[in-house]
């Protein structure tokens, strides 16, 4: 009986490591809105225009997108499900995250 216990759980935890970090699949063309409307006033959005804040120099999505060293997709997950300056005034739910974070994804430069 331990035996089975320990290999069934041999066989859990070997799907569990192979399987990667869990990330829900979101809808880059659902993301357009949001951009368009949020954060192209501030960040540089290829295809959409800049409004911009003078004194703000946010990171332009291009950058974002194309640097997954230093913006990994759980950095980019917690600065989006955490309302902070000068963003407090986004309440993003779990799935315009995950359709932000497929918007990125679809800029990176392969």
């Amino acid at each position: 009986m331990i035996h089975v216990r320990a290999l069934g759980f041999a066989a859990l935890f070997g799907v569990l490591a192979t399987a990667g970090p869990a990330s829900a699949a979101g809808d880059a063309n659902a993301a357009k809105g949001l951009v368009a409307d949020h954060c192209s006033k501030c960040h540089e959005v290829p295809g959409y225009s800049t409004e911009g804040h003078p004194t703000l120099k946010p990171p332009p999505f291009q950058k974002i997108a194309n640097d997954p060293t230093t913006y990994t997709e759980a950095r980019v997950r917690a600065f989006l499900a955490k309302p902070h300056w000068p963003m407090t005034q986004f309440d993003l739910s779990p799935s315009d995250i995950d359709n932000i974070v497929a918007f990125l994804e679809s800029l990176r430069a392969d």
